[in-house]
């Protein structure tokens, strides 16, 4: 037989609960805001519901202290200072599962090697199959414009037409040959130069990736939160977002900057389904003021609680009402874009002066058909990416808007016989805006993809080991974003010192 609520009445309901849930730390104060919020219910199954959501939201719920109120209010967060600095936004846009950027960015016209042919004949081109590279025709071309490239002319993809058109106009460039390192590295020092990193595994290189911190010297943290943390700390306002989930890249140290996660449909409520009607004022109530002997786990889980709270809701008010102009597709990644525009639209409303932004696109972990699955995402993307620069431009913020694109390693060269391709490690990668210094392949593009002896960035079948860092593109946007070179950038980026070969901002956005 089921039991019903425990006590015949609403003062042993509490007493019962307050035994079960808090081991009886549930102060008197605490007990009588309870009874006071829960008994004008006149069910006892709707009071005893009232009283555990209630309980479960009290600091003695989540902590062994025992909860001694001042009676006095809660200090409120302070109100967002107004724009003193320019605003600007860096979105990463995170391709999840290991895209084959050698099919965003291939070999086309290239002397005295003929690195297409090479890229053909790794890619499995022979007498009897096309392979799964990109033909000539297929591709649609850009000009190099770096002499220290094997080849003048480089192909994208044909369903990324966007990146074909940024990069003409110079508001999109690529790093070659880039991935997830420490420091530099060749075939015969990869492993033991790689920490404990699992090289070739999705949760590891996707973990490590957003952390950029492969020797944990800020353990735990993201790139894009230390960036928030240092800039706050200069006294800037700074908002994170995830749009996909709780993701490391955007936690910053203890102190920092909380970092919103949120869906592509906007700000859930606080409490979708509450049992009384002023339901949010009774939480804040329990979590109010503390006297100063009270318990410090106890004070800090009650301030903390209530300043979400109160963020919360002042992004629901600031994003209420405003809406972008241009009409985005359905598909996943796009809705995620779309809430970014929102976002950034809701800027004055907030007093912001910096975003950062987390999306993420899934589907490329293609070890079978290939081809026919990058053909579906990248037409996704490239129709999310138009509708995006088109609502920055029309926001006018273009110039002040980074997309930058990391995937947490590129596939093998060499196809399966599925027409997939496998993990690997080194790819390319792209950044977009209206400020960039773009319209360049910078890196390196490998102009020999089989190991040999001879070849230092070669593993088995055509795993390539970047010559390039993630640094080298995260060091010129963080600049540009406002961290200084110098102990700033070496605590947002701790791997940096390591290389001489990332860029700065003069090289990646021209003159700031």
């Amino acid at each position: 037989m089921a039991r019903g609520p425990p006590g015949s009445n609403i003062t042993e309901m509490v007493s019962e609960c307050s035994l079960l849930l808090t081991a009886g730390r549930l102060s008197k104060d605490s007990s009588d805001i309870i009874m006071a919020a829960c008994s004008p219910k006149s069910d006892p199954g709707a009071q005893y519901r009232c009283i555990q959501q209630l309980i479960v939201s009290s600091p003695e719920f989540h902590t062994t202290n025992t909860m001694q109120r001042s009676g006095e209010p809660r200090a409120m967060l302070p109100s967002t200072k107004g724009n003193s600095t320019k605003y600007k936004a860096i979105v990463q846009l995170f391709l999840a599962g290991g895209a084959d950027s050698y099919h965003m960015l291939a070999p086309h016209t290239c002397a005295p090697i003929n690195v297409y042919e090479r890229f053909r004949a790794i890619r499995g081109k022979n007498s009897l199959s096309e392979g799964i590279g990109l033909t000539l025709e297929e591709m649609l071309e850009i000009n190099g414009n770096n002499p220290e490239q094997p080849c003048t002319k480089f192909g994208i993809h044909p369903n990324l037409s966007v990146l074909r058109d940024l990069y003409n106009v110079g508001d999109a460039a690529f790093i070659a040959n880039a991935g997830l390192m420490a420091g530099p590295v060749d075939v015969n020092t990869y492993r033991q130069n790689m920490g404990s990193v699992q090289l070739f595994a999705h949760n590891d290189m996707t973990r490590e990736t957003q952390m950029e911190d492969i020797f944990q010297e800020h353990a735990g943290t993201g790139v894009q939160g230390r960036i928030a943390s240092v800039l706050k700390g200069k006294g800037l306002s700074v908002n994170v977002f995830s749009i996909s989930g709780t993701q490391v890249v955007n936690v910053g140290e203890v102190g920092g900057v909380t970092a919103y996660t949120m869906s592509s449909s906007g700000m859930s409520p606080f409490n979708s389904n509450p049992s009384i009607t002023d339901m949010t004022n009774v939480i804040k109530n329990l979590n109010n003021a503390t006297k100063k002997d009270s318990g410090i786990f106890a004070e800090t889980f009650a301030s903390m609680f209530t300043d979400a709270i109160t963020s919360h809701e002042k992004l629901v008010t600031a994003l209420a009402g405003v809406d972008v102009t241009t009409p985005f597709p359905s598909s996943s990644i796009a809705q995620q874009l779309k809430a970014v525009c929102s976002i950034m639209k809701s800027r004055a409303n907030r007093g912001v002066e910096r975003d950062l932004f987390y999306v993420s696109q899934g589907g490329y972990d293609t070890h079978s058909d290939m081809q026919a699955n990058l053909v579906s995402n990248f037409f996704d993307l490239n129709e999310a990416l138009s509708s995006f620069v088109t609502e920055v431009k029309a926001q006018g913020i273009w110039d002040d808007v980074t997309v930058t694109q990391y995937s947490e390693f590129s596939r093998t060269l060499d196809p399966n016989t599925g027409g997939g391709s496998d993990h690997a490690w080194a790819g390319h990668h792209f950044h977009i805006g209206g400020g960039l210094a773009g319209g360049k392949v910078r890196g390196l593009y490998p102009e020999d993809f089989e190991q040999s002896p001879s070849n230092p960035i070669a593993l088995s079948r055509g795993r390539m080991i970047p010559t390039y860092p993630w640094d080298a593109m995260w060091a010129g946007t963080a600049e540009w974003f406002g961290i200084e070179d110098g102990p700033e950038m070496d605590y947002v980026l701790p791997m940096r010192s390591n290389f001489d070969n990332t860029y700065n901002a003069a090289e990646l956005y021209g003159a700031l």
